[in-house]
């Protein structure tokens, strides 16, 4: 799944007699019908194009012709070709094949999420994508690896929203594995974890807004049973308290911005209660495009306290600068979702240079306590395709998930397609690649926050 699309026309991936090596290309942000996109049988958006129509563009000599047969890029950062030269792509196009990715013969299903009028896709389209991938695959009677280098912040980080008991159920729905990235918000200060007492007084959060942000939300996330008041105190040292009834939206107006608020309730997959801030310009009432820099508090007043734990995220680092976040934040669970949906594995990054960890990758556990990430593999200046036949460096967990994607796919080639294992996919696989994860230089025993069970390895993954 990617929100930037493919360059369908890189030759890493299309095959020796010319003809591409992806059955299927969803665009999600498509109008409609076209001579050759269709919307897909079940769905009621985008376009999809098959290999039939992919091949039909790549015999245009023109770019802009391959275009109108199959108008599908892409553009933006280059992070879907990226991804997928990682994942399958055979290295046609560099010197000796030498960047190539690892299920270099695979075939490939790609799907370009719909972002819904904003520039990040909705976790429905990400639902949708999911299930058209395993979809074709039952069709085409074919074991799927499933890669979702995507992530967001917007969640209580335990697997129990909607959208990540989605993904946990898809174990049971044919042969599949899914693979998702664990995000790039460790060393982001994005993240901060306190604990409350009744006894204990207030407890204050410092969040430093950088110059010209335009728009930052802050989610706290607690049990539902505990009860505190919040407030919050602007660099110019106005205070306010935010109404805490049950589904009730205000708007605010302090320290020259504006303030959104919204108490969430519990819904039926999770005990855990969601309170929302946005910060957004007063540009009205200030004449100020940008939301008051510097240090704003958010201090919490027990009122009833059982539980007492309390987290706190700011959007992830594609939203918001790495100069905007808690001074005073927690390192851990700062993988993003759905990386902590269950059933699924959970992917870090580390240097493959040095051995060592990426101090970006998002670290476990989730806050229901599970294990995560499940491994890590290298995230870390890793040449892989780019848009118009190009190969660059990349850096992130979105790059170190593919690795583990196409090798998962090559082992389910192994086990299903060659008949060494017909049940070799879901949380069966998942156990091999465990138990033959490596242990980096200083790693310890165990399972780790930074390195999961270990680095990826094939070679000791298979029985």
């Amino acid at each position: 799944m990617t929100q930037e699309g493919i360059d369908y026309s890189h030759p890493a991936f299309i095959n020796e007699d010319g003809t591409t090596r992806i059955r299927y290309i969803w665009d999600q942000t498509a109008s409609g019908e076209s001579t050759y996109g269709r919307v897909p049988a079940g769905y009621n958006q985008g376009a999809e194009y098959s290999a039939d129509d992919i091949n039909e563009a790549l015999r245009q000599t023109d770019k802009a012709e391959q275009l109108k047969i199959v108008p599908v890029s892409d553009r933006g950062s280059g992070h879907g070709t990226a991804v997928a030269g990682v994942a399958a792509g055979n290295g046609a196009g560099s010197q000796g094949r030498r960047y190539r990715g690892v299920a270099v013969s695979s075939e490939l299903i790609v799907v370009k999420l719909g972002k819904s009028g904003s520039s990040f896709a909705l976790s429905t389209e990400v639902i949708e994508a999911i299930d058209y991938a395993v979809r074709k695959a039952i069709e085409l009677n074919m074991p799927i690896a499933i890669n979702l280098s995507f992530g967001n912040n917007e969640g209580p980080h335990d697997g129990n929203s909607l959208f990540e008991n989605y993904i946990a159920d898809m174990k049971g729905i044919w042969k599949n594995v899914i693979v998702v990235a664990s995000g790039n918000e460790g060393d982001a200060r994005h993240h901060a974890n306190i604990r409350l007492e009744n006894s204990g007084g207030n407890k204050q959060i410092q969040i430093a807004i950088a110059e010209n942000e335009r728009n930052v939300s802050l989610q706290i996330w607690k049990s539902y049973q505990d009860e505190f008041n919040v407030y919050i105190i602007s660099p110019d040292g106005k205070r306010l308290r935010i109404d805490d009834r049950l589904g009730n939206a205000e708007t605010y107006f302090l320290g020259n911005s504006m303030l959104n608020t919204l108490y969430g309730e519990p819904t039926p997959y999770t005990i855990t209660q969601g309170i929302y801030i946005q910060w957004l310009p007063d540009s009205e009432r200030s004449n100020r495009n940008y939301i008051m820099p510097g240090v704003w508090i958010v201090e919490l007043e027990p009122v009833d306290i059982q539980y007492g734990e309390v987290n706190m995220w700011l959007p992830s680092i594609e939203v918001v600068g790495l100069s905007t976040g808690f001074l005073n934040p927690s390192p851990e669970t700062t993988l993003t979702i759905p990386a902590a949906a269950r059933n699924i594995i959970t992917v870090g990054a580390y240097n493959s240079i040095t051995g060592s960890y990426a101090p970006f990758s998002g670290r476990g556990n989730t806050t229901d306590r599970r294990k995560m990430p499940t491994i890590v593999a290298p995230g870390v200046d890793i040449t892989s395709t780019a848009p118009g036949g190009r190969y660059s460096s990349n850096t992130g967990t979105s790059i170190a998930a593919p690795f583990v994607t196409g090798s998962a796919a090559l082992i389910m080639e192994w086990g299903i397609v060659r008949g060494n294992d017909a049940y070799l996919y879901g949380d069966k696989l998942k156990a091999y690649l465990i138990k033959g994860a490596r242990k980096l230089p200083g790693q310890q025993e165990g399972h780790s926050i930074q390195y999961g069970w270990g680095a990826l390895c094939v070679a000791n993954s298979l029985p």
